[in-house]
């Protein structure tokens, strides 16, 4: 009997997926830039909410392929766009982040500065959207 319940426990046991490897999960850098290249002209021919949206897909898709500048200036367009909380603060939070630790790490106390001072002013964007202002 407890050679039964071995093997019913064997046969349940959770055999996990072989993960997918690196080049079938994420698309590469040049297939990232491309998708957020390809969404120019619909950003430029668009307004309000769409152009906001499109931003923020490009924004991702620039930032996933490590194009940190240009998915700033994206992120930042959409929330000039249409003020929108969620993935651009979030995104944005983080791109500031990393480029005030990288400054600091090279020494670069003027950069560090900066993406500090975009960060707060960020956080007090993302406050007065809360409150409605």
């Amino acid at each position: 009997m407890s050679e039964m319940i071995f093997s019913r426990r064997k046969s349940k046991e959770f055999k996990p997926e072989e993960p997918a490897t690196e080049a079938e999960s994420k698309p590469d850098h040049d297939e990232l830039v491309r998708q957020a290249d390809d969404l120019i002209s619909q950003i430029e021919n668009v307004g309000g909410v769409e152009k906001c949206n499109l931003l923020e897909r490009r924004g991702e898709a620039l930032m996933s392929a490590g194009e940190d500048d240009a998915a700033i200036e994206a992120f930042e367009g959409c929330i000039k766009a249409g003020r929108r909380m969620g993935v651009p603060y979030r995104s944005l939070t983080a791109l500031y982040n990393r480029k005030r630790r990288i400054a600091a790490e090279q020494g670069d106390e003027e950069g560090a500065k900066l993406y500090l001072d975009k960060l707060q002013s960020l956080m007090q964007s993302s406050k007065d959207l809360l409150r409605g202002k």
